[in-house]
């Protein structure tokens, strides 16, 4: 046999070892286990006992971990102990928001919910797609052994879609399980409760949470803590109906296995009236099962968030900082010069932010509006905050927001929906109810077409107005590690009239790291914080990873607008 020969022989030898040695691994890799409060049998016999009569009901394999954490979410997890060989361990990881927006026997719906999840009374089949859904995720996101890596970063994606069918009628089966169980009222008030609670911590309670990173780089104490006070004190009738009458009109999509809840309302069999609300909740499932002990698994959960949510809060009060010192150029400049309307539009924008100042940034709407009529974004900001405070003009200017911009018709129908239904005018109400229904899949499929930005895109001149063009390089050129920067924009199939920018960065050589040195993702961070513009834009920083795409944009006439200083 010839030397050629003898070292291809040794080379294939190599990579079979190498791939046996990676089939071996897949079976005894590692999942990380959930986070939480572990909660004991001896701590909380009522909980346990619940658990223990739906899991004998339900034929389920036995439950070795249950966890509280800050979620407002419930869900069953099953840990793997040998990878693919599987004998799983049974995680039911329990939100204690959830268990603070629910009565005891609607929580017992909740469990039933999950639990069917690994029931004996579904097909073993079903039970294996639901564990192999997330195994796939997991080894997708695995980069200790390359090639399986890839190989599961490819297929994953497949599997799911191919699977998705089948995840999304165990929900149904699940909500099922549930009604047989606990009925079809508590069932339904259960997940109407969820609907509702959800809306007021994302809309009201967490956007007042981050709002103090405005104020202070700390974090604030006891976060969860006033978290379950304000869900039973601090929600309103008249957003719980109009949140209630949003949720209701939510279409089912593909990003999530869960039905919308109009259809898992319908398949138990309910009847929902968007105007009346179930009871109030006297006790809580949370302070039934917890007592004195609810406020001490609180602060541990307390603790928690401020650990996980460290970092997260850190960006905030960053990103935070250069919107200020935008804001405060932007003043410095006004006094001198006349600013854009695009610097019009991002100066109203910070006062309310910064300032809290409403009879200001009207003012600056209007100066813009009088100027800039069809400007969609004033039209928006202004009619909103009109209606806030139950001024009646702002219908108009939201009206005009519609006509003039797809992206704001959902947000738009929802103010002035709030609006009629506070004023008792349920026709005119369910008239923008039924618009922004109408826009909701085109919607989806627009935030989707928007996220990502590849080489394979097509791309054309900016066709910014030269006034906003030189706003831009001029703020820009100010940016010392910043060399040169392309600006074009992404040409999309849904709504192609409304703008997506893309402003590439070339970085001025810097050696070291020191003192001045800014990351890559610190820098796009705030140069996106102090861009003067209302429409969207992605700033991205070339490099040796993405030199196709910036050989496509370079290559627009008119793109760079920034050359080497």
């Amino acid at each position: 046999m010839s030397t050629q020969s003898n070292y291809l022989v040794e080379r294939v030898d190599y990579l079979i070892v190498i791939m046996a040695i990676g089939m071996v691994r897949l079976f005894f890799v590692k999942f990380q286990p959930p986070t939480g409060l572990e909660l004991y049998r001896q701590q909380v016999p009522e909980l346990f006992t619940i658990i223990d009569e739906i899991r004998e009901v339900l034929q389920t394999p036995p439950i070795h971990h249950v966890l509280l954490n800050y979620e407002h979410n419930a869900g069953i997890l099953q840990i793997p102990r040998l990878g693919f060989l599987g004998w799983q361990k049974n995680y039911l990881v329990l939100g204690l928001p959830l268990l603070q927006s629910l009565t005891v026997e609607q929580f017992r719906s909740t469990i039933a919910h999950e639990l069917a999840h690994l029931s004996g009374n579904h097909s073993r089949f079903s039970g294996w797609v639901y564990r192999v859904r997330r195994t796939w995720y997991h080894l997708a996101t695995l980069g200790d052994f390359f090639l399986f890596k890839y190989f599961f970063q490819w297929y994953e994606p497949y599997f799911n879609a191919y699977s998705f069918a089948l995840a999304r009628a165990q929900e149904y089966e699940a909500d099922k399980c549930s009604v047989e169980i606990c009925g079809v009222e508590t069932s339904a008030e259960e997940l109407i409760n969820i609907y509702v609670h959800n809306s007021f911590l994302e809309n009201i309670f967490w956007k007042q949470i981050y709002e103090k990173a405005i104020h202070s780089e700390q974090m604030p104490n006891g976060t969860i803590s006033k978290l379950l006070r304000a869900l039973k004190t601090d929600i309103q009738i008249h957003d719980a109906v109009k949140w209630l009458g949003l949720a209701y009109s939510e279409t089912t999509n593909n990003d999530d296995t869960h039905p919308c809840l109009s259809e898992r309302l319908k398949a138990i069999g309910y009847t929902v009236d968007i105007n009346q609300l179930p009871p109030p909740i006297i006790e809580s499932a949370a302070e039934y099962f917890f007592g004195e002990k609810l406020y001490s698994f609180a602060a541990y959960l307390d603790e928690q968030w401020k650990r996980e949510f460290g970092k997260e809060w850190q960006k905030i009060y960053v990103r935070l900082l250069y919107q200020r010192q935008n804001l405060r150029a932007l003043e410095a400049k006004a006094y001198k010069y006349s600013l854009t309307p695009e610097q019009v539009y991002k100066r109203a924008i910070l006062t309310e932010k910064f300032y809290q100042d409403q009879e200001a940034t009207i003012s600056l709407f209007k100066e813009l509006l009088s100027n800039n009529p069809n400007h969609p974004q004033a039209n928006y900001e202004l009619g909103r905050i009109l209606l806030q405070n139950h001024d009646g003009r702002g219908i108009n200017y939201l009206n005009r927001a519609i006509d003039l911009d797809p992206e704001l018709v959902i947000p738009s129908c929802e103010i002035l929906y709030s609006f009629y239904m506070r004023c008792s005018q349920p026709e005119q109400a369910n008239k923008y109810l039924f618009l922004r229904q109408q826009y909701q899949n085109s919607f989806k499929l627009y935030q989707v077409e928007r996220q990502h930005i590849s080489h394979t895109d097509q791309f054309v001149t900016h066709n910014l107005p030269p006034i906003e063009a030189n706003q831009i390089s001029e703020q820009l050129s100010d940016y010392l590690s910043v060399s040169k920067a392309y600006l074009v924009r992404k040409q999309t199939k849904i709504f192609p009239d409304k703008p997506l920018y893309v402003l590439g960065i070339i970085r001025r050589f810097c050696g070291g790291t020191g003192a001045n040195y800014q990351p890559d993702l610190e820098l796009t961070e705030q140069i996106q914080a102090q861009l003067n513009l209302s429409s969207t834009v992605i700033v991205i920083i070339f490099n040796q990873n993405n030199m196709k795409l910036y050989n496509v944009i370079n290559r627009i006439p008119g793109s760079c607008i920034i050359f080497d200083k």
